[in-house]
Formats: C-alpha cells, structure tokens, sequence
C-alpha cells in the first residue's frame, strides 16, 4: 500500500489543487488528510460553501484509482460534519471517531485537540477525565459555531470542557473496537507531546500527553498528525519518530507549496517513507 500524507490544506485555498496534481502524477493507494481540510481564506464561518469544492477535488483523486481519507480539524467549521458525513464512502472515508477497514487496514481518526488560546472550542477537549487543563493564554472569549452558523459565546467553558469525554477517553475506546492495532493507521490531527513534532514558532511545546500516552501503551503501526504548521521549520527537519514499534509523522504544512509524506507499507512493516522537502531520517 501506497500513502501519500498530508495534514492542514487550509493555509492556502489552492493546496488542494496541488495535492490533485500530485495524485494525477504518481499512483497512489491511500491520500490520508489529517484534519483542517477547509480553507480560512475567509474565516471559518464562510467553509460551508467549499463542500461542493471538497467535492471536486475528492472526484479527481478517485479517478486516479486512489481513496481519500480524512477528518476534520480545529479550524473546520463543525456544520460541514453532516456533509462529509453524507460522502462517506461515496466521496471519500470520513473516520472521524470511527474505525475504518480499508484495503485490509484499520484506519482511525481522532480529531480533537487540547486547549490552546484561540476562539473557535468546538473541538477543544481536556487530556484526561481528571485534568481540565486550560490554557493560560487566551486571545477571545471561547465561542463554538451553533446551528445557524453563527459565533455563540460558551458562557462556562470548563463546564464545557467537563461534559464532554476526554482525548485518552475517546482513543481508549476507538482502540478497543480495533482488530489489529499493529496493522493500523490512526489520523490524529493534535501531535504527541514529547516527540519534537509540536513545536510552535515561539518554541513552545504544544504536544498532547494523552496522545503520547496513548501511543507508548498500544503501539499502532503508524500515527499521522498536523496542527503545529511551522514545527518541522523549528525542529530543523524533524518530521517523523520512531516511539517503540510506533512510527510518527507530522509533516508540517508552511509557504505555498504542498508539504506531505509518501509512505509505502507491506503487512504491519513500513518499508519506505519520504518526505516531499526534509530528509527521511528518523530521529
């Protein structure tokens, strides 16, 4: 199996064109998209209308023979669900919080996030049920999108955070319905912490300890992540670790051009991976 990974396309609107033109080019099984599919060219409220965009490209990919993969991330807009829910299977394999066999691999997808300073919480979750851990910093006031796709303000944002379950809570039980966890790929849009893969511009580390602990305690094959854009710029280059039996990829997403992984797997083994600008060593 063939994989070409990729994660925060909404930088620019035309990465989508790119990722399209890649896979005309080289034959791919799998494009796995790690959240923050929609563009924010022009904010988030407006991502309603790229669906039928989505749609497009999501056509060209299947023409090339391969499946496109994905969930969404903390700058998608949470009324696009309903639709990527209706293309399931038929556009592409929404796994967010679902566990999906394809091509005989389990794929998983995990999109929530710890907290961090800005606005948009819709997919803000605490790390674990007894720590609420809320970020000191915080730009706006915390507001979700409600049912009329407007900005609503979230009066008691620990309550919030309190009813709803955790990032360890929900892995835990998206794992227990898994076959095979060696042979499975898990789409986790927030990093691990501890890895070097999170690192923002100002050299703050923003890796998740649940997702860390997560991995070191059931080892899947392969974990794809994104959320931190300029981490690889300040890590010089470090894309991808190795966590036990676990490999670990974030490939960052800056500039204009389109930044992604290929990765080629052969039953429960990754045989090769690449990156498309830093080098494949494995820290």
């Amino acid at each position: 199996m063939k994989i070409l990974a990729v994660t925060d396309l909404h930088q620019r609107n035309n990465k989508w064109k790119l990722l399209t033109k890649i896979c005309e080019g080289e034959k791919f099984d799998i494009i796995a998209v790690a959240g923050d599919v929609f563009p924010k060219d022009e904010g988030i409220i407006p991502q309603l209308s790229f669906v039928r965009h989505l749609k497009k490209y999501a056509h060209a990919i299947n023409k090339t023979g391969a499946k496109l993969v994905l969930i969404l991330g903390n700058d998608d807009n949470q009324n696009c669900i309903p639709y990527l829910k209706e293309g399931h299977k038929k556009d592409w394999y929404y796994i967010s919080e679902e566990v999906e066999e394809i091509d005989g691999y389990e794929f998983i997808g995990m999109p929530y996030v710890p907290d961090y300073p800005f606005g948009y919480k819709y997919w803000c979750r605490a790390e674990f049920p007894d720590i609420l851990k809320i970020d000191p910093v915080q730009f706006t006031e915390p507001v979700i999108i409600n049912e009329h796709n407007e900005f609503e303000e979230i009066k008691d944002y620990a309550s919030f955070l309190k009813n709803q379950s955790s990032i360890y809570t929900a892995l835990e039980s998206l794992v227990s319905k898994v076959k095979n966890v060696k042979k499975s790929i898990w789409l986790i849009h927030a990093p691990p912490a501890e890895m070097n893969l999170d690192v923002c511009a100002g050299g703050r580390r923003v890796g998740s300890e649940a997702i860390l602990k997560f991995i070191k305690t059931y080892q899947p094959m392969l974990t794809i992540h994104g959320h931190i854009h300029e981490s690889p710029m300040y890590t010089g280059g470090v894309w991808c670790k190795n966590c036990n039996e676990t490999l670990c990829i974030q490939n960052g997403q800056i500039s204009e051009e389109l930044h992604y992984s290929v990765l080629e797997v052969q039953d429960d083994k990754i045989i090769s991976r690449k990156h498309s600008h830093y080098l494949g060593i494995i820290h």
